[in-house]
């Protein structure tokens, strides 16, 4: 097979990258920005598994002295914790005979913590730091203490929650969660078993931001042995943006400029003691190229990499990068970060979280693939031993939810932080506004299991749409992309009236209750006309039809694009598999037959007087047949209108 065919089956076989969190992370500093806010995006890519579809809010608590602070190990299903200690949507179901889940561990507690929002991660607090996560992969791995190999208390879900409860600041989050993976250790949720460990993702990456201006880049990996960490993080310029997709992305390090790098104690020591880095050797200390996972062929550096060239390239097109390089270990591809060529908006984050490389080489609404209908979703699954790959978009089919955090310097935290959430593939959802300080969300975000179908969640709203959308995705998809860009530019509108109006009231509270109240209404009112918008499209789009109307002429077969037919069998039909006698059909021509019109001499032999009646009977019935055919034509003609191939 050689040394490319075999490296890539044996991938394909095993796990290319854990489908379980392949996320994407986007940050961007506050001079990079339209409004000078600073932004963190992430699209949630669970699969692999069912995951809890609710958006919670963990309240602000106060604790006494002395107490302890439980740590859960990751739980990617429904529920992803049952505990007393994180309000009330954490609490035990009775109906549901929920028990209490044993913590992994425990930590000192501090007196007083943080409300934020809380998914897989944990999001943004009250005070407006926010945290977008994306699993990468490194040559150290690590496994919780409740396991027999298992060494470690803390996977990046419980360290990013304990940051947000205890940090106002992203250079606090990062020493926090560093100090802590430190001391107690640091283990993937996605690290494999013992026998088979998966390396290629058992690491994270995190972007991190906050009020004052700041965004950090935050790796961490498992230490020495299976247990302890290691860590490092640079700080984003202000002016540029950074994208990290499933690798690390920090290399050489001044941790003699704690401005701009922050590190473990042991960043070098490790990696001399392992053989990663020799000063004398290799020059300047790269921490991926010490840390980061190897690979010995070109899936995931391609898996990774493209994603980053993209990001880069449609905010700095400037730039030209290549898109073939990959992200390699060894050596760098791309920069850490890029000065945009524009200031970069929400909008064109979200945008980009929607995306398909559209209008590039790696379009994955074209080719054979996409289907005749021009579907940029790639199944995951078994490759049947066949050898190969396909690209790896921003918007993936099994993207559980998705974010753009703003955080913005000199405005109340009220005004300030602004969670834009959507739930379901990027592709097909609206980014809806909450503040960072509200107290809760609608019940619609707080509902449903991807194992139950709920009419009143919005997550199967945004799920449903986007499943139907794949009986004709050339089609369907305009109505989807018209009616979220819809319903987007009323949700920003939306945003600044209500911050204009809370800017005129006397208190923060009433600032908080005002902005709770307006942003639950909207985004209760998206989902409920998402769900109309959903029973518009199966009308409209069912049975191969379009249909706008009760009109004959409004009900349309648009049938299939014409490489689309030539690619297929009904070109090639009926082959050989119809064989009339000459009797009926004196000609066939390929795969159109037709009757032709002859001249004959009528003879007065016996044999012809006596098939003669018979063939004239015969060709009486064939030319019926053909003028009932064709007045049925006309009929079904007015009835709808007929096959047109969309070339």
């Amino acid at each position: 097979m050689g040394f490319q065919g075999l490296s890539i089956a044996a991938l394909l076989l095993g796990a290319l990258v854990s489908p379980s969190h392949g996320c994407t992370m986007i940050a961007v500093g506050k001079n990079a920005t339209v409004d000078g806010s600073t932004l963190v995006a992430h699209t949630d890519d669970a699969g692999g598994g069912a995951a809890d579809l609710r958006l919670v809010r963990v309240p602000a608590q106060d604790h006494p002295k002395g107490s302890k602070r439980a740590v859960y190990d990751f739980f990617g299903g429904y529920p992803r914790v049952v505990t007393t200690e994180r309000g009330p949507h954490y609490e035990p179901n009775a109906e549901l005979q929920e028990e209490l889940m044993k913590p992994l561990g425990f930590i000192p507690q501090v007196e007083h913590t943080y409300a934020y929002f809380d998914q897989d991660y944990g999001m943004v607090n009250e005070v407006q730091l926010s945290i977008a996560e994306s699993t990468s992969g490194a040559r150290t791995v690590g496994w919780p203490s409740d396991l027999p190999h298992g060494k470690n208390l803390f996977g990046i879900a419980e360290l990013s929650k304990v940051a947000l409860e205890r940090c106002d600041s992203a250079r606090c989050a990062v020493q926090t969660m560093g100090d802590l993976a430190v001391e107690y250790g640091f283990y993937s949720e996605d690290s494999g078993d013992v026998n088979n460990p998966g390396y290629s993702s058992s690491a994270e990456a995190l972007g991190i931001t906050d009020k004052y201006g700041e965004v950090w880049v935050f790796h961490v990996l498992t230490g020495k042995d299976n247990s302890s960490a290691v860590w490092a993080a640079r700080r984003v310029p202000d002016d540029e943006v950074t994208v990290i997709a499933n690798g690390f992305t920090i290399r050489e390090m001044d941790l003699d400029d704690p401005d701009a790098f922050l590190a473990s104690p042991n960043v070098h020591s490790l990696a001399q003691e392992m053989g990663w880095w020799d000063p004398e050797k290799d020059g300047a200390f790269d921490f991926t190229a010490a840390y980061g996972y190897r690979d010995r062929d070109p899936i995931r550096p391609l898996y990774v990499g493209r994603r980053v060239w993209r990001v880069f390239d449609l905010l700095a097109p400037s730039l030209k990068l290549d898109s073939r390089l990959g992200t390699v270990t060894e050596y760098p591809t791309y920069p850490f970060s890029v000065k945009p060529d524009k200031l970069v908006s929400i909008e064109k984050i979200m945008s980009i979280l929607r995306d398909h490389y559209e209008g590039t080489e790696y379009d994955m609404t074209k080719g054979v693939a996409a289907g005749p209908f021009g579907a940029p979703l790639r199944w995951d699954g078994e490759n049947k031993g066949v050898t190969g790959g396909w690209e790896r978009p921003i918007s993936i089919y099994r993207t559980i939810y998705s974010f753009i955090i703003q955080a913005r310097q000199d405005v109340v935290d009220s005004l300030g932080g602004v969670l834009w959430y959507g739930q379901g593939t990027p592709h097909g959802t609206v980014y809806v506004p909450f503040s960072c300080r509200q107290g809760s969300v609608p019940e619609s975000y707080l509902m449903g299991k991807q194992s139950e179908f709920h009419p009143n969640s919005a997550w199967w709203a945004f799920d449903f749409v986007n499943n139907w959308s794949l009986l004709r995705f050339d089609v369907i998809s305009q109505d989807v992309r018209a009616k979220i860009a819809e319903l987007q530019a009323e949700a920003i509108a939306e945003r600044q009236r209500v911050e204009e109006h809370a800017k005129s009231l006397n208190s923060t509270q009433e600032m908080d209750t005002y902005m709770e109240k307006e942003n639950n209404e909207f985004a209760s009112s998206v989902v409920t006309r998402w769900w109309q918008f959903a029973w518009y499209l199966v009308s409209k789009f069912s049975d191969g039809y379009i249909t706008t109307g009760e009109k004959p002429e409004e009900m349309v077969t648009p049938g299939y694009p014409k490489w689309w037919l030539e690619l297929t069998e009904y070109a090639k039909w009926p082959g050989d598999s119809f064989s009339p006698k000459n009797a009926v059909l004196k000609d066939i021509d390929e795969n159109v037959w037709h009757l032709k019109t002859h001249s004959m001499a009528v003879k007065t032999t016996d044999s012809e007087s006596h098939f003669g009646p018979i063939i004239q009977v015969g060709c009486g019935l064939v030319l019926g047949v053909a003028i009932g055919a064709t007045a049925m034509l006309l009929v079904e003609h007015r009835r709808r209108v007929g096959y047109q191939s969309l070339v």
